[in-house]
């Protein structure tokens, strides 16, 4: 048979790879489809094909060994066969080089085909074998066959699914957004705005408007450093005002007292302090102030105080002494008493140590009452007349108003005074009163009773009044009007004190006890710490803090914290005390008794400023009144020291 070397043949419009619609299995081999003429008409036969691949449309170099296709069926031109050569197809450019003969038994020699011309360039469907790289592949691409970078711009878009870098040496560049939760090791100082929630933030981070707790050590060492508000700390102390009547203190603390009740501070215990913390207490109420201690603990330094207090007898001689009255400071005072078959009444000009006779020389007075500067003084005679003197007990003027007197008070000024009558008054009128300094008295309204004694506040207008059994009294004007207190228990009532704002008061019952008040006598309080005995005379200072009294057939006693505790002076001895005086600044104090009708002491102690200590534990305390401040030191050992403070104290 001839062969038409003008074979024409054509691909089909593409390379079939491996079995139809499995293209995830394929191989490397692609089916070849063409058209043959023999002898310039369609060839019907079997034919030998031969394929080789080159490089290049003529000469250039083979690619893959030749493949020979054996007695391939021609049809009116049509055939088709399987071509393979290897995994050759790379993306370089082939040509397909076509030998045919006739498949008639003849030996397979190159030289027995007849090539077919020009070499046919293999168009892209062959080049589908390396699909690697297609960018349509359906269905699924195993990761394992992926190699080298994607671009970036193959991985933009939005990913709604959970992607996952697991890999720590990842980094990433750029801006991003979202919560961040989950971030670890993040370095804070890549965070450059936006703000951090406090929550987020460590304990250990002061924040600006919150309180803070600093419980390291923390120095300030920039001197232009300033602070507004309260401050507390070793040596850095704030002030916390207390209007209640008690608070328990703590370390480096302040307390402002602004109650007009008696306030006690409990110091903190011991546990609780360090060497060096300091306690302050500033009373700027009128109720005055209290330290109390707990158990074992003591306060020693510079104050007054009454356990420990230094009494002189006088020089005033013996007499019946029955009163005893001292100016502010204690420097003048008066004193009144039975000489023998008349009274007597002396004053004293250097606080008790020397006395002079006045000239006064008729029956003894009940009473004797003094101004704060000392120049007014003004008595009463049970069964006589008002007295009163203008410089300071020397000589005496007489005013007509007899009855049975039996005390007088007076205003620091010494112009408002009040008088109580003992038993059947004047016109059934029990108590008296005066505006200008005892020249001319007018009736209150209080009825004939066994009025006992009277007290007044400084200015005179507020006054209290006892009645042997019954109740205590009190009035609001100078002493015009009066009003019985159902607060205080009806007994038998012999004396009576008041503070100088007329608040704090203090009374004593014979055959009883004493008993106080802290609310201008609207309700009492008795202080079991002083006996059941024959109280006779009370008085006491400005703040009301500081007291004595004495006991007929008794002693005398000291208390220098409003009464709480009491302090027997036991270098008095026991005798029949019948009279006290108190300096309204608390520093001096004075009793007087009367053994018989014509004999009798005054005893005085000039409480100067001395060094001392508080009673051991929780009997101990240490007391001011108002307008004086203290600085307490913890020292170590269970005790306390005054650094720094204004006014007087007293220790008990």
């Amino acid at each position: 048979m001839r062969v038409n070397r003008k074979v024409v043949f054509s691909l089909l419009a593409l390379l079939l790879l491996g079995a139809a619609g499995r293209i995830f299995a394929q191989g490397t081999a692609f089916f070849y489809q063409g058209r043959l003429n023999d002898g310039g008409s369609p060839a019907t036969n079997v034919y030998d094909l031969r394929f080789a691949l080159y490089d290049a449309s003529t000469n250039g170099n083979l690619i893959s060994t030749p493949q020979t296709n054996l007695a391939v069926m021609v049809n009116n031109g049509i055939f088709s066969t399987n071509v393979d050569f290897g995994a050759v197809f790379t993306g370089t450019n082939y040509w397909l080089s076509l030998g045919v003969r006739t498949n008639a038994g003849v030996a397979l020699n190159t030289n027995t085909f007849t090539l077919l011309w020009p070499r046919q360039q293999l168009l892209p469907v062959p080049y589908a074998i390396f699909a690697n790289t297609a960018s349509n592949i359906l269905g699924t691409l195993s990761a394992t066959q992926l190699t080298g970078t994607l671009p970036s711009a193959q991985v933009m878009g939005s990913y709604f699914g959970a992607v996952n870098f697991t890999n720590s040496a990842d980094t990433y560049l750029g801006t991003f957004s979202g919560n961040g939760s989950n971030l670890m090791t993040l370095n804070g100082s890549n965070i450059t705005f936006g703000t951090v929630a406090d929550a987020r933030l460590t304990t250990n981070v002061a924040l600006l408007n919150t309180n803070q707790v600093f419980s390291g050590v923390n120095v300030f060492n920039n001197a232009t450093n300033s602070f507004t508000g309260n401050f507390f700390g070793n040596g850095l102390v704030g002030f916390i005002v207390v209007p209640s009547n008690s608070v328990h203190a703590v370390r480096d603390t302040g307390y402002l007292l602004q109650s007009s009740n008696l306030t006690t501070v409990t110091l903190p215990v011991a546990s609780n302090m360090l060497v060096g913390d300091i306690i302050r207490i500033t009373g700027a109420g009128s109720g005055g102030w209290l330290i109390a201690q707990n158990t074992n603990q003591s306060i020693i330094g510079n104050f007054l105080s009454p356990t420990n207090a230094i009494w002189y007898q006088s020089s005033a001689g013996s007499v019946g002494w029955g009163t005893l009255a001292a100016s502010y400071n204690g420097q003048i005072l008066v004193a009144g008493g039975n000489n023998g078959s008349s009274g007597a009444i002396y004053y004293s000009l250097n606080g008790g140590q020397t006395w002079t006779a006045g000239s006064y020389a008729f029956s003894a007075p009940a009473s004797l009452a003094i101004s704060a500067n000392g120049a007014l003084v003004a008595g009463v005679i049970n069964g006589g007349n008002i007295i009163v003197s203008t410089n300071s007990g020397a000589s005496w003027t007489s005013k007509v108003l007899t009855g049975g007197w039996q005390s007088i008070s007076s205003s620091y000024s010494g112009q408002k005074l009040v008088a109580v009558i003992n038993g059947t008054g004047i016109s059934g009128i029990g108590i008296y009163y005066s505006l200008d300094g005892g020249a001319s008295w007018s009736p209150s309204t209080a009825a004939s009773a066994d009025w006992y004694s009277v007290a007044s506040s400084a200015d005179g207008n507020k006054c209290a009044a006892v009645v042997y059994g019954g109740k205590i009294s009190t009035s609001t004007n100078s002493g015009a009007t009066w009003q019985s207190q159902s607060g205080s228990p009806t007994t038998n009532w012999t004396s009576i004190t008041s503070s100088a704002d007329g608040v704090k008061l203090a009374a004593t019952v014979i055959g009883g006890g004493i008993w106080t008040s802290a609310n201008s006598g609207a309700t009492w309080t008795q202080q079991f710490n002083a006996p059941t005995t024959n109280w006779y005379s009370i008085s006491g200072s400005a703040s009301g803090g500081e007291l004595v009294a004495a006991c007929y057939a008794g002693g005398v006693y000291v208390s220098g914290n409003y009464g709480v505790t009491w302090n027997l002076q036991s270098s008095l001895g026991t005798q029949n005390w019948k009279t006290t005086a108190c300096s309204s600044d608390g520093s001096m104090i004075a009793a007087g008794y009367a053994s018989t009708t014509a004999a009798g002491q005054i005893y005085y102690s000039p409480f100067s400023v001395q060094y001392s200590s508080t009673t051991i534990g929780t009997n101990g305390s240490l007391a001011g009144p108002q307008g004086s401040a203290i600085e307490l030191q913890f020292i170590g050992n269970n005790q306390f020291m005054p650094i720094g403070g204004n006014g007087l104290y007293w220790g008990n």
